[in-house]
């Protein structure tokens, strides 16, 4: 089965509002080997992030570390996705941060997916999911791909990459 990994990179506080791009990182795995990569760059705090992702994905059942991406640029799952915390997000925090600086659709799709969170436990520990599968299944999927920590390898290494490429894109 084929599973890719979403993460975003890092980005100076200086390319916040839209000043600036910030990397975002799908992978793709078969079983536990990493197969492929597509980069994309999307505005931090813009809106463009779902376009880019669809453009640079597969199809695939994928693991989204997280609704937003650069800072609150988001990616709005369609089918076939598991929305990945690893811990609980403060939902008063989000949607205090949201009503300061946004008045469009994200405020609803942010605080949507993060309202329907199911925590399930994992054998690392709890996780809360967001997800279209069958929750059986998608704790499956998680766990066959939780190697080193509660973090499953797709979004890991996607975690590392967009790092990575961050500081390289920020520097040019």
């Amino acid at each position: 089965m084929l599973i890719s990994g979403v993460d975003d990179g890092y980005f100076p506080l200086s390319y916040k509002g839209g000043n600036g791009k910030a990397p975002l990182v799908v992978t793709l795995f078969e079983r536990l080997k990493l197969k492929d990569i597509n980069i994309g760059f999307i505005t931090v705090d813009g809106n463009e992030a779902t376009e880019v992702f669809e453009r640079i994905n597969w199809g695939v059942t994928t693991i989204f570390d997280g609704v937003t991406y650069a800072g609150f640029n988001y990616i709005i799952p369609k089918k076939n996705y598991i929305v990945f915390y690893g811990s609980k997000p403060n939902y008063q925090e989000v949607q205090r941060a949201l009503q300061g600086h946004f008045n469009d659709e994200r405020k609803e799709i942010i605080l949507r997916v993060l309202h329907d969170l199911t925590r399930i436990e994992t054998k690392w520990g709890s996780i809360y999911i967001n997800t279209d599968l069958d929750i059986m299944d998608a704790r499956n999927v998680i766990e066959t791909y939780q190697v080193i920590s509660k973090y499953p390898e797709p979004i890991r290494y996607a975690h590392v990459i967009g790092k990575a490429v961050g500081h390289w894109h920020s520097r040019c």
